[in-house]
């Protein structure tokens, strides 16, 4: 399922002297089967944007589609949204924050039961996504409020992996975890998305945009500034996105710099450069 955009916007507050046009008339794809980075600085529109993907937000003008959903501006023709978010879930920032439930299997259940499923079969399901983030049936009867932050995030995730969408999208996924943590829900993701779901990942960490990612859209003031892949975007000036480039992708220009043949194109992490060394060696 890719993600079609076209000619999207999306107002706020519209017809008051508050309005403010969060995404102006862009057209994308998002690919299927890949790892999408959107970025950007604050107030560019990457939130607004995602939040149209499953009809959470319907568009000013233009439209979404997906397989055989379109989302427009006309609530009459925006049919199965409930469907829709099945398939296409978000993950938001700080989703432990949403937890509520009195143990944690209950807590990854109450979305299936939400979509008709018996008790019984959504506790079943629970626990598969529980097992697919890596907490076993120790933490099924545990309270979610005594747990981690990590812990919490992987439940939340759970809730909506549990759902089984095919695509996943996940708003600072990292936010506010430790290294290990962070380590943990992006090998999630990974593989996850060797398992074939399409995973989109909104964030201001750049590590993550070049180890995690495919492809990346940068927005600057509801716009597509650049879309492509991470390697591109970081050999181009970026001076006017407002990101930082990687150090590892600093060190790697560097190298070109002083004539170290080296395809930088194919780099995105530190084994990948070693490899290369050693070819060149």
């Amino acid at each position: 399922m890719a993600i079609k955009i076209n000619n999207l916007s999306f107002v706020y507050m519209k017809k008051t002297p508050n309005e403010t046009k969060a995404i102006d008339d862009i057209s994308l794809e998002i690919p299927e089967g890949k790892v999408t980075a959107i970025i950007g600085h604050t107030g560019s529109g990457k939130s607004t944007l995602i939040q149209t993907f499953n009809g959470l937000l319907t568009p000013s003008s233009g439209t979404v589609e997906i397989d055989d959903f379109v989302i427009t501006n006309n609530p009459k023709k925006n049919k199965k949204i409930k469907e829709l978010r099945k398939k296409v879930s978000i993950v938001f920032q700080f989703p432990e924050y949403q937890l509520f439930e009195e143990t944690v299997e209950k807590d990854v259940a109450f979305g299936l039961k939400n979509y008709g499923y018996k008790e019984e079969d959504a506790i079943k399901e629970a626990h598969n996504a529980l097992t697919v983030v890596g907490l076993d049936e120790s933490f099924y009867k545990r309270s979610p409020f005594e747990l981690s932050g990590g812990e919490k995030r992987r439940v939340a995730i759970a809730g909506i992996i549990a759902l089984n969408p095919e695509i996943l999208i996940l708003d600072e996924p990292t936010a506010g975890l430790d290294p290990e943590g962070s380590k943990i829900i992006l090998n999630l993701i990974s593989k996850l998305n060797e398992e074939g779901k399409t995973i989109i990942i909104v964030t201001h960490d750049m590590n993550i945009v070049l180890n995690n990612s495919d492809h990346v859209i940068v927005m600057n003031n509801g716009k597509i500034a650049f879309e492509g892949t991470p390697n591109k975007l970081f050999a181009s000036d970026v001076s006017n996105y407002s990101i930082d480039i990687p150090r590892l992708f600093e060190f790697c220009l560097l190298l070109k710099e002083h004539n170290v043949n080296i395809d930088i194109d194919k780099i995105k992490n530190v084994d990948d450069l070693i490899n290369q060394l050693k070819e060149r060696k």
